[in-house]
């Protein structure tokens, strides 16, 4: 549509033929079947004139509310099936909400909780979706505006990507998933300016490190390549120009998290069972009880660094 017809207000948007079917689609009483319908930005763009309306207000306050129930009531019955579907449409919506900062923030989090949960429910849905979640975690654009739901969808697939939760899980789809985050990664790191690459959080930097850690850990020919890329980070993190950009706390948080994966991963094995722990481990007795697999493991880890570090010249 010619930019120079454009209705000047939601209300001449609203009688213009050309928006018809998008009011319809927006005002429809049942979900919509299939993808969301194009030309949809367009509309949220006619309608900015309406964020002050105090209806407009109420609703964009009750829509955390009311999609937290939902998802509460969908978890109690939800299938594979049903939970596939979802998460389709949370990485669908994330980019279409209302163009108003608190409401995006809120809806944001409340769905990155709730894909926690679907996840949890169903963690095959990492390795069903993988085609989909791939291309929402390669595209860079996705981190502005919606960072949190952004950091959420990488450690579930940390997480869940692994064989541990699903036979099905391959060292291509793993590989794959890697070489992704990888790229992202190098390309948010980098301090050259890019009005394409966004300013993003330590904490997007952490969770993308400890993801591609738990990737290799679980295809270990790739180990190399994490140890090489965190061995440049702690220097890179160092650097004045990073310091400038993250300060002197941040800098330090992404430093000692570099140091502690690469700690993991000079032993495979026990980074194998840090990373990707066993079902077992999620009983409390784990955690508790001194004399069981996972203390000792990381008792072992600790002792070995220490000596290694004691013996280190200089």
């Amino acid at each position: 549509m010619d930019s120079a017809v454009h209705p000047a207000s939601s209300m001449e948007a609203f009688r213009h033929p050309y928006y018809r079917n998008l009011f319809q689609y927006l005002l429809r009483s049942e979900a919509w079947p299939s993808d969301t319908l194009d030309g949809f930005h367009l509309l949220r763009q006619m309608l900015v004139d309406m964020t002050s309306c105090p209806r407009v207000v109420q609703c964009m306050e009750m829509v955390p509310v009311l999609l937290q129930l939902f998802f509460k009531v969908v978890a109690e019955f939800a299938d594979g099936v049903l939970i596939n579907r979802l998460v389709l449409v949370l990485l669908d919506r994330s980019s279409l909400l209302y163009r108003v900062p608190k409401f995006q923030t809120d809806v944001h989090r409340m769905m990155s909780s709730q894909l926690l949960g679907l996840c949890k429910l169903h963690p095959s849905v990492i390795v069903e979706q993988s085609k989909e979640l791939l291309e929402f975690s390669g595209t860079v654009t996705n981190i502005q505006n919606k960072e949190t739901f952004f950091i959420h969808v990488v450690w579930v697939i940390g997480e869940y990507l692994s064989v541990s939760y699903d036979k099905r899980c391959t060292v291509d789809q793993i590989n794959k998933f890697f070489e992704v985050l990888e790229a992202l990664l190098f390309e948010i790191t980098q301090l050259r300016p890019s009005a394409g690459v966004p300013k993003c959080s330590p904490r997007l930097i952490t969770v993308l490190m400890t993801t591609l850690t738990k990737l290799a850990s679980r295809s270990q020919d790739l180990i190399p390549r994490v140890l090489l890329y965190l061995s440049k980070m702690r220097s890179c993190v160092q650097s004045s120009a990073m310091i400038s950009v993250y300060g002197e706390e941040d800098s330090e948080a992404i430093l000692i998290r570099a140091a502690e994966l690469m700690n993991l991963l000079k032993m495979p094995n026990v980074a194998q069972f840090v990373l990707t722990p066993s079902a077992e481990v999620n009983n409390m007795r784990y955690h508790r009880d001194v004399s069981t697999s996972l203390p000792l493991a990381m008792r072992a880890v600790t002792q070995l660094l220490q000596k290694d570090l004691g013996f280190a010249p200089g």
